[in-house]
């Protein structure tokens, strides 16, 4: 699982280079005449992967949003009982990401982008892919029980992604 983590925080952070490098270079290249007319549509294409990726890793490390106000009035039992049922609302929801992504990327994926002709099902792919990664994060919190880590404050490796 960690691999896991560190290639999709790799993947990220190297997506998110590449996304300002291309729109530094298309602003540059139009400024003096030469427009790079497809850096917008690449660009586009990596911030999906990108978000994707950075959401998955906030997922894994439970950073995503959380309001508890309501739960922490609660026994202890209740407290895990009610994250039991939260993660399980989580899966279903992600499972149906998976399927409904899929088969919008398949429906899709003979439509090309206007300027580079790269299929469409590269946008669209982030979605269903990103759902089932955080499926996978979410079936392995299940099966440690709901264990929830310390939560720490993030250390600057996390917080510059």
């Amino acid at each position: 699982m960690n691999l896991l983590r560190e290639f999709e925080l790799a993947a990220a952070r190297i997506g998110l280079v590449a996304i300002v490098l291309i729109i530094l270079a298309g602003g540059v290249a139009r400024a003096i005449g030469h427009p790079i007319i497809w850096s917008l549509e690449i660009a586009m294409v990596l911030f999906a992967w990108v978000s994707i990726f950075a959401i998955d890793y906030g997922f894994q490390s439970r950073r995503h949003i959380g309001i508890d106000a309501l739960v922490n009035l609660f026994p202890q039992r209740m407290k895990r009982a009610c994250l039991w049922f939260n993660e399980l609302l989580i899966l279903g929801f992600l499972l149906c990401g998976v399927w409904y992504g899929f088969n919008f990327t398949w429906t899709t994926h003979h439509q090309v982008l206007p300027v580079t002709e790269l299929s469409l099902a590269w946008l669209n792919s982030a979605v269903p892919t990103g759902c089932l990664l955080m499926v996978v994060t979410s079936v392995s919190f299940l099966i440690s029980g709901c264990r929830e880590e310390e939560k720490s404050k993030p250390d600057m490796e996390d917080v510059c992604l």
